[in-house]
């Protein structure tokens, strides 16, 4: 029997967090219909605090360059970094 789906998925928001559909998928399977205990937005939401629009399931943060930067528009991550997320130090 599968796990029950996770009570805030159809107004979490995570969909606008993630643009990239493939990506929005194995988010959702994992923690949307699965682990939902352990995603920091659902542990948010549960305690009725507001979600952060790029907080992502996992507690990372979405990173947006900011474009008065000029360092910051460089792509300088190492390939085994997806592109957005911060490396964990």
């Amino acid at each position: 029997m599968a796990p029950p789906p996770c009570p805030f998925a159809t107004r979490c928001g995570l969909e606008r967090s993630i643009a990239m559909e493939a990506a929005l998928h194995v988010w959702e399977s994992f923690y949307c219909e699965g682990a939902f205990r352990r995603c920091e937005r659902f542990k948010l939401h549960e305690s009725g605090l507001e979600v952060p629009r790029r907080l992502l399931p996992n507690g990372r943060i979405l990173e947006h360059p900011d474009e008065s930067d000029p360092a910051a528009s460089r792509n300088d991550q190492p390939e085994d970094t997806a592109p957005g997320l911060r490396r964990s130090a």
